[in-house]
C-alpha cells in the first residue's frame, strides 16, 4: 500500500477539530468492521450482522492493494480502499480471500446468516455480469468507500475520495471503477464526473418495510 498522512483542519461546524487521512493500519480493522456493520448489517440479529460485516470486509480487503483511513480524535471516522490490479500480486486465493471463505459456514447456523451469505453470493455474481456488460476491465477500483454518518456533510468523502484518486495517479493508473447500487449515494459519483457503464436491475427478494421491491446495481467509470 502506498504511504500517505494528510492533515486537514476541519470546518467550524463539524465535530471534530481536526481529521487526519492516513494509509489503513491492522489496528483499524475492529472499528472499521464496524461501520461497515452499522452501514450494511444493522438490520440482522447481532452475531450475523458482525459475521458478515467481517466476511464482506475480508472480501474487500482480498482485492485491497492501497487504503486510506480518516481518523479523527483517535477514532476512524471513514475509509477508502482500492486495488491497481498491476499491483496485486497476491492471487485470488490470497489470506483474505481465505478469511473470508472460512467465515461463510458460520453464518449458515442462523436464517439473518443464511440470507446474508445468499446475498453477498448474489452481489459478487452481479458484479461480474457488469464487468461482462462493461466490455472491459480497467486497471484500478474504487473497492470500498464509507464515512461514519456523524461525518457526512462536511467534504470528508470528497477528501477521501481525492487521496485515493492521487495514488491512482501517482502509479499510472489513471482509468478506474466501482461498484454501486441504489442503497448508496450514487449521486457522489456522477458529480464527480465519472459516467455509468452497466445497471442491473432485480426484483428483491424479501423487501423489508418500506424498501422498493425493485433494486438496481451499477458499474461506474472515472479517470483520475
Amino acid at each position: 500500500m502506498t504511504s500517505s498522512t494528510t492533515n486537514i483542519a476541519a470546518q467550524s461546524t463539524q465535530p471534530y477539530d481536526s481529521i487526519t487521512i492516513r494509509t489503513l493500519r491492522r489496528d483499524d480493522y475492529p472499528a472499521l468492521v464496524e461501520m461497515v456493520r452499522h452501514a450494511w448489517y444493522a438490520d440482522e440479529g447481532e452475531r450475523a450482522g458482525r459475521l458478515g460485516a467481517q466476511a464482506d470486509w475480508e472480501y474487500c480487503l482480498s482485492r485491497t492493494t492501497t487504503a486510506f483511513v480518516a481518523e479523527a480524535d483517535g477514532e476512524p471516522v471513514g475509509m477508502i480502499l482500492g486495488r491497481v490490479a498491476a499491483r496485486d500480486t497476491r492471487g485470488p486465493w490470497n489470506a483474505h480471500y481465505r478469511r473470508y471463505l472460512s467465515l461463510l459456514p458460520a453464518q449458515l447456523l442462523s436464517a439473518d446468516g443464511r440470507e446474508n451469505v445468499a446475498y453477498l453470493l448474489a452481489i459478487h455474481a452481479i458484479e461480474r455480469r457488469l464487468i461482462r456488460m462493461s466490455g472491459h476491465h480497467l486497471p484500478a477500483e474504487v473497492v470500498l468507500f464509507v464515512t461514519a454518518p456523524q461525518s457526512r456533510g462536511f467534504g470528508l468523502g470528497s477528501r477521501l475520495f481525492d487521496t485515493l484518486l492521487e495514488s491512482f495517479r501517482e502509479q499510472h493508473a489513471h482509468d478506474y471503477f466501482l461498484y454501486t447500487d441504489d442503497t448508496c449515494d450514487f449521486g457522489f459519483y456522477e458529480h464527480r464526473g465519472l459516467t455509468r457503464a452497466a445497471e442491473i436491475t432485480r426484483r428483491r427478494n424479501s423487501p423489508a418495510n418500506g424498501e422498493p421491491a425493485i433494486e438496481s446495481f451499477y458499474l461506474y467509470e472515472g479517470r483520475a
